[in-house]
């Protein structure tokens, strides 16, 4: 037997949609909706509470219909917050505030508290059960398809019985699943590309098993407003069947439904099964190379919302210091206006296939609300003295010993903390020092790269030694800088050392003459091997909880920021949501840190092991990549970032370096 739910996705904040076809969103898409639930045909659905406001607004009638449907008992409410947020992306607190503040609105409007709830995007990490388990949710809605490629152990048959997601702090929800393959046949079916004998034919393999158990599948598990009804996102949408979707879609249920071996249900169905060998197991849905799990084809990444769109960098960089104001406020608690305002201008829709009048709107009003950080302003400094025409510039600070390249943009030549006798973990690995052809190139550590498809990438790797001025602040920070410049392309670099702690410093500034499809990385770190044992060897971060998650690197091989195609530049990243990537082996951290709301830069992890027992770690930090939502402008484009470096012996206090 299997049991079948229909679960759908309500977004009126849907990035394509104009605001003045919401009206017609909700007649053509929401109400055939719920005429589509019976006793016999029992549907799923879900929305964020900022779209339940919005239809309340423009069609109360719409509410009252689901408020009856869930005392009927045919309609099942799924739960998502009160905006559509990738998680990942966005800092715990806000995370928290996005489930509170959705909870609060579902019981208002609903009266109604879901005890299921979606995973927005279906962009899950390993901190985010506990977020989910605090508001009250009992189960979380997850994609199974990229969860099992992550993990080729797991036996097929457990995507047919709910698991456990397992969180980083042992917090363990019930999943229950979707898969991406079903889901997408089931829009075929509705737009007339797949036949219906066809489509059941799908479901009765699935439905055939040799175990003796009942299965439990997502027959259905995407969006609302595509029945009927064309977001316009792509010019290959076509028209909508003259016949109807919706009538194309209650045909093919009650095909199904004829089926002595199909049963509709609610996903909440699937709870109720008893655990097993194949059900209720306690599974990490992450792993080391993919450490955010995001729905679909990969394509389909965590970039999509970060470091693509119309300026997806520039409104998270505003987004991360509105956060920071808030969080910082005299004001305690915060009011709730401004959670929601933010919690709004958060939203994922922003960050992809935004129209161009929403996105001058939206652009306008979240420039009015986030002042951009000013640089930083050194005061008086004292200047020193060097020699221009030598190779490298060695500065000793705090017990660091730091040596950079005037012949390479004053990029990292090697990095000597105190206790590790004199091996430094990071700096330049030069040409030759792999055998592997493989890596038969230089790595460097602290500079730029931007790459155009089909041009010659530009970089700051440019001798500088005229250019640099040697100085030391009022703190007692010593500090090199120099101005550099390789085509189009203009940077403005500081690199040097603090002053009482063993930490190195480096920001810095880019001038782009336009936002154009390209790759920009303004901070590469490659790690010298030596110092860490590759045995042990792990990194830590947090992408969008309140803990710190950790991800083996023993065993593993892992390029987050592998090209997808022409078309998609990278595969995905780290959120780093709270702006700090850890590198360590038990024995020594390196810790490396960013401000996102200087710049919200996305790290991509690269490590692998190379022949000759040694290994290749790198960590590159994204501030674009390119995608299918990338959209140019002709203005300049700028960018800074601040980044710090530091060495923790294990046991040892770490130090903090300061927002």
């Amino acid at each position: 037997m299997l049991n079948l739910a229909s679960f759908f996705h309500l977004n009126l904040m849907y990035s394509s949609i104009p605001e003045e076809a919401r009206p017609e969103v909700i007649r053509r898409c929401y109400h055939p909706l719920l005429d589509l639930a019976s006793p016999t045909f029992p549907v799923s659905l879900e929305a964020t509470a900022l779209t339940l406001e919005m239809i309340d607004c423009l069609d109360p009638g719409w509410t009252a219909k689901l408020k009856a449907h869930l005392a009927q008992g045919v309609v099942e409410f799924i739960g998502s917050g009160y905006s559509q947020i990738i998680a990942p992306l966005v800092p715990g607190t806000v995370n928290q505030a996005n489930l509170t503040r959705g909870m609060e609105v579902y019981e208002s409007l609903l009266g109604h508290r879901p005890e299921i709830w979606l995973v927005n995007e279906m962009a899950y990490s390993g901190g985010l059960p506990e977020l989910y388990a605090a508001v009250g949710a009992t189960a979380l809605v997850m994609e199974w398809n990229n969860t099992w490629k992550g993990h080729p152990e797991w036996e097929t048959e457990l995507r047919y019985h709910h698991q456990k997601a397992l969180g980083c702090e042992g917090t363990a929800l019930p999943v229950v699943w979707v898969d991406t393959i079903d889901f997408q046949k089931f829009q075929r079916l509705a737009h007339g590309q797949l036949e219906r004998e066809e489509w059941v034919a799908h479901w009765a393999a699935r439905a055939r098993t040799s175990l003796d158990t009942t299965r439990y599948a997502t027959l259905y598990g995407s969006d609302a407003e595509v029945f009927d009804f064309r977001p316009g996102r792509y010019a290959q949408e076509g028209r909508p069947a003259p016949e109807g979707e919706w009538q194309a879609i209650r045909a093919g249920l009650k095909s199904l439904a004829e089926r002595d071996d199909i049963q509709m249900t609610t996903l909440g169905a699937a709870l109720t099964e008893e655990p097993s060998r194949v059900c209720g197991l306690p599974l990490r849905l992450e792993c080391a190379r993919q450490p955010v799990v995001v729905k679909k084809q990969e394509k389909y990444n965590l970039n999509r919302w970060a470091v693509t769109g119309r300026g997806d960098l520039e409104i998270n960089t505003a987004c991360y210091r509105r956060a920071r104001q808030l969080t910082r406020a005299v004001i305690d608690p915060v009011p709730l206006a401004d959670w929601r305002d933010l919690l709004w201008h958060w939203s994922s829709d922003f960050r992809t296939h935004i129209t161009a009048p929403r996105w001058d709107s939206f652009r306008q009003s979240l420039w009015a609300e986030s002042e951009p950080e000013g640089r930083d302003t050194e005061g008086h400094l004292q200047v020193l003295d060097f020699d221009p025409d030598q190779r490298h510039l060695v500065l000793e600070n705090a017990g660091v010993v730091l040596t950079l390249d005037l012949a390479r943009g004053l990029a990292l030549r090697s990095a000597v903390f105190p206790g590790t006798e004199g091996q430094p973990p990071l700096g330049t690995l030069p040409h030759g020092y792999f055998d592997d052809i493989a890596f038969g190139a230089d790595f460097f550590t602290g500079h730029v790269v931007v790459q155009y498809p089909g041009q010659p990438k530009l970089t700051d790797l440019q001798s500088c030694g005229q250019t640099t001025t040697l100085f030391r602040r009022p703190d007692g920070a010593l500090l090199a800088r120099a101005e550099i410049q390789d085509g189009d392309l203009k940077v403005s670099k500081t690199v040097g050392l603090a002053a009482h702690r063993p930490e190195i410093i480096l920001a810095g500034h880019l001038e782009l003459p336009r936002r154009q499809p390209g790759e920009i990385h303004p901070f590469h770190l490659t790690v010298i091997p030596g110092l860490f044992r590759p045995e042990s060897l792990e990194y830590r971060t947090h992408n969008g909880g309140l803990s710190e998650e950790s991800f083996s690197l023993s065993g593993a091989t892992v390029h987050h920021g592998a090209s997808y195609s022409t078309l998609v530049s990278a595969k995905g990243g780290l959120g780093a949501t709270e702006g700090v990537v850890t590198i360590g082996d038990g024995k020594y951290d390196l810790v490396i840190r960013h401000d996102p709301a200087v710049s919200a830069l996305i790290p991509t992890l690269r490590f692998e092991r190379v022949r000759g027992g040694s290994y290749f770690l790198r960590l590159r930090y994204s501030a674009q990549e390119i995608d299918e939502t990338f959209v140019g402008r002709d203005e300049p484009w700028c960018l800074d970032w601040h980044i710090g470096m530091e060495l923790v012996r294990h046991g040892e206090p770490e130090i903090r370096t300061g927002g």
